[in-house]
């Protein structure tokens, strides 16, 4: 062993001192796609049945899919589920009957608005489903990835969930972090942001380019010193961020090469790195609500904090959320929280993560709590507490089955601050005039360079 891999090796051992560190075994390996999905979720339904079992998932459109780009996919999605009644509405009349099945965020919610806020619960439709070459490079090379470092950074994955059976919350995380996308997709998405006097602001509409090199089945891995995923977002309004542009590279090994993030400015006529761009720094784009670390629920390095595996639980999460996705900003923005009506809500099992802050880290939340669906690996809920131990934010990303691709995806998201007493509705990617995600043609090479970007500004 070189003096090279003793370090790392050493690195590592610090990390999960206290933790199983392991690759599973051939016994559970044994496990995926029989008892377990090729993802590792529990196959079969819960006791009561509540839960149904998985039977594959949604993975064709259904009769009168129209995507605004045509064979390109996209959105709009057509709801296979709209003609279903709600089994339960959940209120703050009968919310500790329920109480093990919510998280603190949603529970504090019902706290602050008992008159308004209303969960109502559908049946079940486990609706997850990928292509085939995932279930199989995730079984075939289940016993290849590793963590390495303090960050910890991914290594020797590729086209493929890394930990289907996770045993350690860094594991779980990197599932939620590398989950399917196409390997190369655009789309428009909107963002809006709601004060606490109920005023609805457009924070941006964006067109977004993305590159994702670890989900490129055609490679063998992602080449040396580039980024899995890089992105380019480009702001089309509110006219006054009209020409900005951000793009953002993400790293496997994180131990070894930090994510990067840069920034042109029309009036300035110049790229700029933004190292910044990362942990508590506030995203200007979601009208200063969200961190940059929770985008997607989670984004960056896993250095700050502690990530404990809690293990499964049933919990009800935004799921198979159509309508959510479809909807006009003007109905579904309300004062206070999103309207009720056009959320749904479904029992799922999910695995839960603890993140607590390290002692000598620096950050404004000390607990953050993630909720990963058991199908999709997709964080559908999201808790924060402050220094205080007080509800800091909450996220939900309303998910939804894109069944041309196939792929599940939690991209929408809507976020409360509990201090501010506002929310931002952002990544609407399906609701009037947004195209959502659909596959494109490779890129450039060097597309996703500082150059390419200075030079494809509006000058």
């Amino acid at each position: 062993m070189n003096y090279k891999n003793m370090m790392v090796w050493g690195a590592a051992s610090l990390l999960f001192a206290g933790q199983v560190l392991a690759a599973p075994t051939d016994e559970e390996i044994k496990q995926l796609g029989t008892s377990l999905t090729p993802l590792g979720a529990v196959k079969a339904g819960n006791a009561n049945g509540t839960i149904p079992s998985w039977e594959g998932g949604l993975c064709t459109a259904p009769a009168g899919y129209k995507p605004i780009m045509g064979d390109k996919g996209g959105s709009p999605y057509v709801d296979p589920f709209a003609n279903e009644k709600p089994v339960l509405s959940i209120t703050a009349a009968n919310m500790a009957q329920y109480k093990d099945k919510l998280d603190v965020g949603t529970q504090e919610l019902f706290k602050r608005y008992p008159d308004s806020y209303r969960l109502d619960i559908y049946p079940t439709h486990r609706t997850a489903c990928y292509p085939k070459w995932v279930y199989d490079n995730t079984i075939s090379r289940v016993k290849n990835p590793q963590l390495v470092g303090s960050a910890p950074g991914l290594i020797n994955a590729h086209a493929q969930y890394p930990f289907p059976i996770p045993k350690n919350g860094y594991e779980a995380m990197w599932n939620a972090s590398v989950k399917f996308e196409l390997p190369y997709s655009e789309g428009t998405q909107a963002a809006y942001l709601i004060d606490n006097n109920g005023g609805v602001t457009l924070t941006n509409v964006q067109k977004i380019e993305n590159r994702n090199l670890f989900w490129d089945n055609t490679i063998d891995k992602v080449p040396d010193n580039q980024p899995f995923w890089a992105l380019i977002a480009n702001t089309m309004s509110p006219a006054a961020s009209a020409g900005v542009k951000q793009m953002r590279h993400a790293f496997l090994n994180t131990s070894e090469r930090d994510n990067m993030a840069w920034s042109y400015v029309p009036g300035q006529r110049r790229v700029r790195l933004a190292p910044e761009f990362k942990y508590d720094t506030v995203s200007t784009s979601s009208g200063g609500v969200l961190l940059f670390d929770e985008i997607n629920g989670f984004d960056g390095k896993m250095d700050k904090f502690d990530f404990k595996l809690v293990g499964r639980r049933e919990m009800y999460v935004p799921y198979n959320a159509y309508k959510t996705w479809a909807a006009d900003p003007v109905a579904i923005n309300t004062p206070k929280h999103l309207n009720p009506d056009y959320l749904r809500w479904e029992l799922h099992r999910v695995w839960e993560v603890e993140a607590t802050l390290k002692p000598g880290e620096r950050h404004v939340q000390k607990v953050k709590r993630f909720y990963l669906d058991e199908d999709s690996w997709s964080i559908l809920t999201y808790v924060a507490e402050d220094q205080s131990g007080k509800v800091h934010h909450l996220m939900y990303q309303p998910a939804v089955q894109q069944y041309e691709k196939p792929g599940y995806r939690n991209g929408q998201y809507v976020l409360y601050d509990m201090t501010k007493n506002v929310y931002s509705n952002g990544s609407l990617m399906g609701a009037p005039k947004m195209t959502g995600f659909y596959k494109v043609d490779p890129y450039p090479a060097n597309y996703f360079s500082s150059g390419a970007l200075s030079g494809s500004g509006v000058r």
